[in-house]
């Protein structure tokens, strides 16, 4: 995993020419009624392509409980489609689901499992997006603000008219 991860940092240094966003999310999980918190990095190797990583943690519900999120997303105007694999720590099912697993296991189980998601731009002139993102154990829908971005701005039209500063 930290082979994983520092690779993917490399990788986002060598190329800071392309633009990068990092940012702050807050979330519920539908499923089991969790709080969430995050922070993730968005890097933009094509215009209409991300691919990036977050990570969730659960500070007021459930103690150690995280989710790591690694993500390709793609860009369709004001939603991003997301298709990722995500790293996580459940709390043991206290509905009797795993049962068979003996009195050795500690009280946390680590899970790996592809998700999806979407998130919609909710203003034109804001980047506050809603997200929600689902696999087969957490539905999360929440709020994600960047909150500064790496690399190379958009260029906008610099002809102005000059006449004006006499």
């Amino acid at each position: 995993m930290k082979n994983l991860l520092i690779t993917l940092l490399t990788l986002a240094s060598y190329n800071l020419y392309s633009q990068a966003h990092i940012g702050v999310m807050g979330g519920f999980d539908l499923e089991n009624e969790y709080s969430k918190l995050g922070v993730g990095i968005n890097f933009m190797p094509l215009p209409k392509v991300m691919v990036g990583g977050m990570v969730m943690i659960t500070p007021f519900d459930v103690d150690d409980d995280y989710e790591i999120m690694l993500n390709v997303k793609y860009n369709l105007g004001r939603f991003n489609l997301a298709a990722g694999y995500m790293f996580h720590e459940m709390p043991d099912d206290h509905m009797g689901m795993h049962m068979g697993m003996g009195s050795m296991h500690s009280s946390h189980d680590n899970h790996n499992e592809p998700y999806i998601g979407i998130d919609y731009k909710l203003f034109k002139s804001k980047k506050v997006r809603i997200f929600f993102n689902t696999s087969e154990s957490m539905k999360t829908l929440g709020l994600m603000m960047p909150i500064f971005n790496i690399g190379k701005k958009m260029h906008m039209n610099h002809n102005m008219d000059h006449s004006n500063h006499n």
